[in-house]
């Protein structure tokens, strides 16, 4: 199982829409915490395949290994694996940084 959180409109863009019947109604709950001032986040999951799983590792670790553009690397494989999601919710929280 992949549980995902993160802001709202990078979550959005990963969402399976068809699996998130709640999007609507969510986003409107994150604008009006957002506009008392908390800071937002959305939460998605998706269960992967075991193969999907051990094909995506493999190339994690590839990515972890490289030492050139190590970080861009995760990210773009990251990226690869948080996809078709299903959001489950939001939270708001103040932050008082």
């Amino acid at each position: 199982m992949l549980l995902c959180k993160g802001a709202d409109s990078i979550i959005e863009a990963r969402l399976n829409y068809a699996a998130s019947p709640h999007l609507e109604k969510t986003k409107d709950f994150v604008d009006e915490f957002a506009e008392q001032g908390l800071r937002t986040l959305f939460l998605a999951k998706r269960r992967i395949p075991h193969i999907e799983y051990h094909q995506w590792h493999h190339l994690f670790e590839e990515a972890l290994s490289k030492v050139v553009n190590r970080d861009e690397e995760v990210a773009r494989v990251n990226e690869m694996i948080e996809q078709n999601l299903e959001l489950i919710g939001s939270t708001a929280i103040e932050d008082k940084l």
